[in-house]
């Protein structure tokens, strides 16, 4: 499966670190920050959360030279939560104990690990304030995750949400994803500390837009997080105009399971990447 790695490497920054942190110093060159998330998810054994908290700790001292902060993405699947909450936490705390200026999230996984996430960081926090946590806003519950995150002083980001869930626990219909999003995202830049807005949705970004400049919303005091390697032309465009722009980054040697499970979850996956594809390579971007 290989042969899949030359497609692959446009949204992959490297199978290792020292390539990965080449691409990470000249995104900052070109004036985008960077979210690092080692790939690998769902470990079996101590030995691969350990392995997997290591790399990030090595991160962090390869950092220790930059003149500028990361944002280090977590799984806590990949900490070993399958395997015990506490070894989970310990394996974060390790990391959260030497990431000094740096920031670090905890992703969001599937809906059967939401609670358990968010206890998490509501926990980690306390201690840790440096510590942010991803919300989806596909989810009929996010609305009440996020306001007692907002209460709680956590930095959020607010993505779509890429899983398959059921309709129980999600919403199905895209316009109303579209919809959610933009509600939760408006309360965000109002209400959230420092939030990072996740899309590459050109009608959410231009709606964004607007709220900000209705609202007389700082540029500067929210992000845009957009995927390495997708809509490079749109990432551009926002840096231009002033707003900050953070690159999440995935690297590593799991990056084909993590690429096809992304894929194979949603249709709305591939669409998604061959849409922004298509329009950066013809320059269609209705957003200027």
């Amino acid at each position: 499966m290989n042969v899949l790695y030359p497609l692959a490497k446009r949204y992959i920054a490297g199978e290792d670190l020292p390539t990965a942190l080449r691409s990470i110093k000249f995104l900052n060159q070109s004036g985008y920050l960077s979210s690092i998330d080692v790939l690998g998810e769902n470990t079996t054994n101590p030995l691969q959360a350990e392995s997997a908290m290591g790399e990030y700790i090595q991160i962090l001292k390869q950092a220790e030279a930059f003149p500028f902060p990361l944002d280090l993405s977590l799984k806590v699947t990949q900490m070993g939560l399958d395997i015990d909450r506490d070894l989970c936490k310990k394996n974060i705390e390790e990391i959260l104990n030497s990431a000094n200026q740096h920031t670090v999230r905890l992703d969001m996984e599937g809906s059967d690990y939401t609670q358990r996430t968010l206890d998490l960081c509501i926990e980690l926090h306390k201690t840790h304030k440096r510590l942010g946590q991803a919300v989806q806003a596909y989810l009929h519950r996010t609305q009440q995750d996020m306001e007692e995150l907002i209460h709680q002083g956590i930095s959020v980001r607010l993505c779509k949400g890429a899983y398959k869930e059921p309709p129980e626990r999600a919403l199905q219909s895209m316009d109303d994803v579209q919809e959610n999003f933009k509600r939760l995202s408006f309360t965000l830049l109002k209400e959230g500390f420092i939030p990072a807005i996740a899309t590459h949705d050109e009608y959410l970004i231009q709606e964004i837009l607007n709220f900000a400049k209705r609202e007389k919303i700082d540029a500067r005091s929210f992000y845009f997080e957009m995927l390495y390697g997708v809509a490079r032309d749109l990432q551009k465009l926002l840096l231009d105009k002033g707003f900050q722009v953070r690159i999440y980054v995935p690297y590593g040697k799991s990056w084909l399971p993590y690429t096809l499970r992304r894929l194979a979850e949603r249709k709305e996956n591939i669409l998604f990447v061959l849409g922004n594809l298509f329009k950066e390579t013809f320059g269609l971007r209705k957003l200027h």
